[in-house]
């Protein structure tokens, strides 16, 4: 989260996430279909602090091949877009960052929602309100070149989970535009001493396409009675936030 920040085997609520999450542990999802991967993943992820103190700071970094998936496609401009979901392990509850308020009315069945701060109009991850994309979170890359997400989830209390999946889309491409390239998971636990850990960090899984097209249509669903949205920094002020395209898998 910036400057902060259904398949048959998803269960709902937060429970059905942590049995899914032990499953995993346990097996290495060996039973698991993978998601579309168009291209290559390269994530990185270090843990720094305790407690309320401590962050996850990563970068996922996707590089777009079509010849992985045996498509062809030119794509002149990729980027992410990702989302969120954080377990409250002591009541077993979703919970939402104070920098994305309006998370709750754009989020899934299972708690999963558009990770975008307050102000920003637009879902794709590292795009400003004036259309340019902010490097420090999410230069674009094409086919050969990397886009790359920068992260660093933080403040939360003990007995947290949190969870993000994301998902590389074509945005400028006269072949393939708002296609789906790549899916990636992440994510971290503090447990209940406040000790912070890496938890599951994968290529994703069939089923979380499915949540991430929820998480869409609740972001599309809000967008256009959203209000003005007044990212700061000289950056114009936008009467709601822009609504998502169709998006389907290359």
């Amino acid at each position: 989260m910036k400057k902060h920040h259904r398949t048959g085997g998803f269960l709902p609520g937060p429970a059905g996430w942590i049995l899914i999450s032990v499953l995993w542990m346990l097996t290495g999802c060996s039973g698991c279909k993978k998601t579309l991967e168009c291209g290559d993943w390269v994530f990185n992820g270090t843990i720094s602090g305790t407690g309320t103190g401590s962050n996850y700071n990563i970068s996922s970094a996707f590089t777009f091949n079509p010849g992985n998936c045996s498509k062809q496609c030119t794509c002149d401009t990729d980027c992410i877009i990702q989302m969120v979901v954080v377990i409250d392990l002591d009541n077993m509850t979703y919970k939402y960052a104070s920098d994305q308020t309006a998370a709750p009315l754009r989020a899934t069945a299972h708690g999963w929602a558009i990770d975008q701060i307050d102000g920003w109009a637009y879902a794709y991850y590292g795009i400003n309100n004036d259309g340019t994309f902010a490097a420090i979170y999410n230069p674009p890359g094409s086919n050969g070149v990397p886009t790359t997400l920068f992260d660093a989830p933080g403040g939360w209390p003990a007995n947290t989970l949190f969870y993000a999946l994301d998902v590389t889309t074509a945005y400028r491409s006269k072949t393939c535009q708002n296609s789906i390239l790549g899916y990636y998971f992440w994510s971290w636990i503090i447990d209940n001493k406040g000790t912070p850990s890496k938890f599951i960090n994968s290529l994703a899984w069939t089923g979380l396409d499915t949540e991430f097209q929820a998480a869409v249509t609740g972001w599309n669903g809000w967008a256009p009675g959203s209000g003005p949205q007044n990212e700061g920094g000289g950056q114009p002020i936008l009467p709601h936030a822009v609504s998502l395209p169709a998006l389907t898998d290359l």
